[in-house]
């Protein structure tokens, strides 16, 4: 808008300065032909009455400068007007009206906006109602799959290939909700976000690679599954499913989570007590009656295990891959039967046969890697030894994994600690070698010492186990029921500011506190944010806290909010709020209405909570100025009404901020309209407004 005036009085002292030389020029040419005698009498005239020149001048001035601004007023700013409304028109708000004051011919041009609008807007219901219509089966069948979806037995994750969320199931979301009495920063759950910050990468990465590998071999199965705790402090069973599109390439893939806390927790608690009575048994038990007593207990322990689906792997590049990690992690050195030397105490007269590079086994690679790195490790912090020794042999359908050293012998019930004992991320190393249908010997040279272990694995599946081929998900061979575009998005090396508006992901967020002056103490005392994701408003992914302040609430702000001292006192302070809020917006653009007041309150709680947003944002006021600069109001009462929003719950954070969201997405198409189409775009707009100079 002060562009626009200030344009046109440019145009208008021009002008005047054009019609003011014009004027000089013949006067000059005036003054010129005038004789002595008329021009003493000119002079003498001037010098009498020079009052009255000096009034006619400035009621020149008085009338063309009220002249002027009748025809700005009635003319070019209404011109002006009409086009900034009639953008939220077609734009945003087809139930919003052009009223605007001015020239006859003004109102004439208002009237036949309105008339069209009218036009507009039935038609826009008219297609909207056949959209619906049209809608109405695929609804029911979204409902349908989203009833059966939270009946399932098992937690559901769909991500895209970058790891983000597309859709879940309540049962999942129940399986990582943190513990209430939890004190830590909240893991989110939500679309758009990455599945990462719920379970670990590096396993998931895994199971994508081994999928990859069984695709590239046409196998029939392309699922792969892995157990893993969480930070809830459960374990996890997951089983992971490809999701290709129509050239098979990998475009996603689908978690299906299964809770098998209770099943370790039993089989630890079993397995204790059947160690123990074993050793009663052996002190009073003859042979036979013990061989019963081991056949019935694993009989009960396998029962109770819900087995990881073996795959096969080629036992040259398992054992090549463990020494690389044993080596990379945590720097022990393993020298392997293929490697020139070998064990000493190896068996050499064995009937065993040696492993061809052919070989293959059968494990869930991940855990029997972590298992067999686990008891390394451990083995080396008992014996001091960083050097060990792995002879590979096969016996039948049995691939005998021989782990040796070189030191002096370790305390068998030392050894026998570590096979028992639970893993750091794992459950119990025991446990883990039931689940990959193996098992352990401990080769004693004397009764109380040992210095070789031997770990049994399977070479080939028994006729009686039959592992799961789940195919993968092909998009094109079904109906899709939902919106899936977040499967199209890439990350790798994503410029988000030039990204365009509607790609990206949003954190629209609002504070109340208890004043105006973040310097001079004031506190926040609530904040609440809502995430745009796909340009749609996730209601079900919202952040809402109070905040204890440490100080009183001035009346005037309690006016105006609504909060209480008593409602926000034993409430979570800053520092545990602040952290919680960086972790929701993360990876995403903030968005807010007057959103440097809000950024000004975070800038002055860093030295205090070590957060710093380093966020891109964007306010709506600011936008709005941009987009109507005919406008003088750009609170958000009027930039709501303006643009068809409805605020429920004004001067709270979460209505607020939910209304700031709705205003942004109107906001969006009239950006694009206007040419700014990416956030660097609509940043730099922002900056060039009036608005912008606004400090705190």
């Amino acid at each position: 808008m002060m562009k626009q005036i200030i344009r046109f009085w440019k145009l208008i002292f021009a002008t005047f300065m054009a019609t003011l030389i014009v004027i000089c020029c013949i006067l000059f040419f005036f003054w010129q032909e005038l004789n002595p005698d008329q021009i003493r009498a000119v002079k003498s005239i001037l010098l009498e009455h020079s009052e009255y020149f000096f009034c006619i001048l400035f009621i020149c001035f008085i009338v063309m400068y009220t002249t002027l601004e009748i025809i700005y007023a009635s003319y070019i700013k209404p011109l002006k007007k009409i086009s900034s409304e009639a953008a939220v028109i077609y734009a945003s708000n087809p139930s919003h009206r052009v009223d605007i004051g001015g020239s006859r011919d003004i109102k004439d041009l208002s009237a036949v906006i309105n008339n069209f609008a009218d036009m507009f807007e039935n038609l826009n219901k008219d297609i909207t109602g056949q959209i619906l219509s049209a809608r109405k089966e695929t609804e029911k069948e979204r409902n349908l799959l989203a009833a059966i979806m939270s009946e399932l037995p098992q937690g559901v994750f769909i991500c895209n290939k970058n790891g983000r969320i597309l859709l879940f199931n309540t049962l999942a979301k129940n399986m990582f909700l943190p513990p209430s009495d939890s004190t830590t920063a909240e893991h989110f759950i939500g679309l758009g976000r990455s599945v990462y910050h719920l379970i670990d990468k590096n396993r998931i990465s895994h199971a994508i690679e081994e999928i990859k590998d069984r695709l590239e071999n046409d196998a029939n199965s392309a699922a792969s599954y892995f157990i893993t705790p969480i930070y809830t402090g459960h374990i996890i069973s997951v089983e992971t499913i490809p999701v290709l599109d129509q050239d098979k390439d990998m475009t996603g893939f689908i978690l299906a989570i299964t809770d098998i806390s209770d099943e370790i927790h039993q089989y630890d608690t079993v397995y204790d007590h059947l160690t123990a009575f074993e050793r009663e048994l052996a002190t009073q038990t003859p042979g036979h009656m013990m061989k019963q007593y081991e056949l019935l207990s694993d009989i009960v322990l396998d029962s109770m295990l819900n087995k990881v689906p073996l795959t096969t792997l080629i036992l040259s590049d398992f054992l090549i891959s463990l020494k690389d990690k044993l080596s990379e992690l945590h720097d022990i050195k393993v020298e392997l039967n293929t490697d020139k030397n070998t064990d000493k105490n190896t068996d050499q007269n064995s009937n065993s046969e040696k492993i061809p590079k052919n070989e293959k086994m059968l494990a869930d690679n991940y855990s029997f890697t972590a298992a067999l790195i686990f008891l390394i490790k451990n083995l080396s912090e008992l014996c001091h030894d960083k050097r060990f020794f792995i002879f590979t042999e096969k016996k039948g359908e049995q691939v005998i994994f021989k782990i040796s050293w070189q030191s002096t012998p370790l305390i068998k019930s030392l050894v026998q600690s570590v096979l028992h004992s639970r893993m750091d991320t794992l459950p119990s190393f025991s446990y883990i070698l039931k689940q990959n249908n193996a098992a352990y010997k401990i080769i004693c040279e004397t009764p109380s010492e040992c210095s070789q272990i031997h770990i049994i694995a399977s070479a080939a599946l028994k006729a009686s186990i039959k592992g799961k081929e789940r195919a993968p998900i092909i998009t094109g061979s079904r109906p899709e029921f939902y919106d899936f575009n977040l499967f199209k998005k890439e990350e790798e090396n994503i410029d988000l500011m030039n990204t365009v508006l509607k790609d990206i992901t949003y954190t629209v967020f609002d504070t109340e506190t208890t004043g105006l002056n973040p310097d001079r103490g004031d506190e926040i005392v609530s904040i609440a944010a809502v995430r745009i994701v796909n340009n749609k408003i996730v209601y079900q992914d919202i952040f809402e806290e109070l905040v204890d302040p440490k100080r009183n609430i001035p009346i005037e702000s309690y006016k105006i909010h609504g909060i209480s001292y008593e409602m926000v006192q034993g409430k979570n302070d800053i520092k545990t709020v602040l952290p919680a809020f960086k972790q929701f917006t993360s990876n995403t653009v903030l968005v807010g209405h007057n959103i440097a007041f809000d950024m000004k309150m975070f800038k002055v709680k860093e030295k205090e909570t070590n957060i710093k947003f380093l966020n891109p944002v964007l306010d709506t006021l600011l936008l709005s100025a941009v987009l109507h600069p005919a406008h003088e109001h750009h609170d958000l009462e009027n930039i709501a009404k303006r643009l068809g929003v409805d605020i429920i719950g004004r001067h709270t954070a979460l209505g607020d901020t939910i209304a700031t969201a709705q205003i942004f997405l109107k906001l969006l198409p009239i950006l694009n309209s206007n040419g700014i189409l990416t956030l660097n775009d609509a940043i730099k707009s922002s900056q060039r407004t009036y608005y912008a100079r606004l400090k705190y």
